[in-house]
């Protein structure tokens, strides 16, 4: 098991205090069955975690994440993947939270 791909799609732009829906595909590029998946994001006024569970072999899970920006400017979100037995990966996409 391997986490080979992971893709995040979404709105740039935010206003603060209101939610923005994130799609984020998790690819296991291995050949075997990856366990244990969980997907955290942080950023300046964003936090989340979540439990994804396990992704077949060959197979890709897309998760929809709803984040509220708590704070204007410009943030860096963190998106990490992780799992028990296949790694894990980290993309990272900034977006602007309008006031």
């Amino acid at each position: 098991a391997r986490i080979g791909r992971v893709k995040v799609k979404g709105p740039a732009r935010v206003k603060r205090g209101k939610k923005a829906t994130y799609r984020v595909k998790i690819k296991n590029t291995g050949n075997a069955k990856a366990t244990g998946v969980r997907l955290k994001v942080k950023g300046r006024g964003v936090s989340f975690n979540t439990s994804v569970g396990k992704i077949g072999a060959g197979k890709t899970r897309t998760v929809r994440v709803k984040l509220k920006a708590g704070k204007a400017g410009k943030v860096k979100l963190t998106f990490k993947v992780t799992s028990k037995n296949a790694g894990g990966k980290t993309v990272k996409k900034k977006i602007r939270v309008k006031q």
